[in-house]
């Protein structure tokens, strides 16, 4: 085959490969209106306590174990509440016992011991230290502490706060090594937007 030949079919092979590898090229275009309705905001506001002290960082006074004792627990009520303008889903996210600075009473103390929420009670029924059936927490305070289920609150008046009963035990078998130690119950709650 002669040279120049060679050369035109090696020239009309890149042709063709070159014209196929183009493609096609389209341009769509449409126009229309649409009525995207109004677009709002609003804000979520998580609340513990009640009445005057509701507040976002709610100390926790009613719940006092002062002087208890291996196998004696202590109970009360939390209200929480959506104070904002959106319905929100809330869960625990952690819990704690432990003061600020421990002495080994209080991690001894902490660890034989265990924290129960319920909802379901009223303040008062609480307050009665009566059964909490159907925990959404039961177990030791670790940040890993949250309910089997998110809780929903709206922003509806009837439905905007729920009362959670918390009670701390403090197990049979604490040893002797958890005498005079303190706890300090810290809970952690999380809203978000439903």
């Amino acid at each position: 085959m002669p040279k120049q030949l060679k050369v035109a079919v090696v020239a009309a092979v890149l042709l063709v490969l070159l014209m196929s590898a183009q493609g096609t090229a389209a341009l769509w275009r449409a126009d229309g209106t649409i009525d995207a309705g109004t677009v709002s905001t609003g804000n979520m506001h998580l609340l513990a306590g009640s009445g005057p002290a509701t507040k976002q960082n709610y100390e926790f006074t009613d719940l006092d174990g002062a002087n208890l004792v291996p196998g004696q627990f202590v109970q009360a009520p939390l209200t929480i509440t959506n104070s904002g303008t959106t319905d929100l889903d809330y869960n625990l996210t952690g819990a704690t016992t432990l003061p600020a600075s421990p002495t080994l009473a209080d991690t001894a103390l902490a660890e034989f011991s265990t924290l129960t929420i319920a909802a379901g009670l009223s303040a008062t029924e609480c307050s009665a230290r009566n059964t909490l059936t159907a925990p959404l927490y039961k177990g030791p305070a670790v940040e890993v502490a949250t309910f089997v289920q998110a809780r929903a609150l709206t922003t509806t008046t009837d439905s905007n706060s729920e009362v959670l009963c918390v009670r701390v035990e403090i197990l049979p078998s604490a040893p002797q090594t958890a005498a005079g130690g303190r706890l300090n119950l810290v809970l952690n709650f999380t809203g978000q937007q439903q």
